[in-house]
Parts: structure tokens; sequence; C-alpha cells
């Protein structure tokens, strides 16, 4: 269940940052395209992190 919801939000992550960077770019607005950053990082983050074994 850990596996799946840790997928669940790094793909939405990505979802989101795409959707930033969809808005940001032909609106100049580089808050969306900062936000989008932010956004991927943390899909690469989730999906890089190691796990815990000592649990």
């Amino acid at each position: 269940m850990h596996l799946l919801k840790r997928l669940l939000i790094a793909f939405t992550c990505l979802f989101a940052a795409i959707a930033c960077y969809v808005f940001g770019i032909p609106v100049g607005g580089a808050i969306f395209l900062v936000l989008g950053m932010l956004l991927e990082g943390m899909f690469w983050f989730q999906l890089t992190r190691r796990r815990n074994h000592n649990r």
C-alpha cells in the first residue's frame, strides 16, 4: 500500500507540474514556471527516495 500511495503522490505532482508549465509558458507567468519546477522536483524525489527497511 505504501508503494501505491507513493506512486500516486508522485504522478499527481507530475501532472500538476505539467499543468503549471502549460499554463505558465503562454502567459509568461514566472510563478507558474517556478511552481512547475518545484512540483517536478517533488515527483523525482518521490520516485528516487530510498525505502526505510528498519521498521
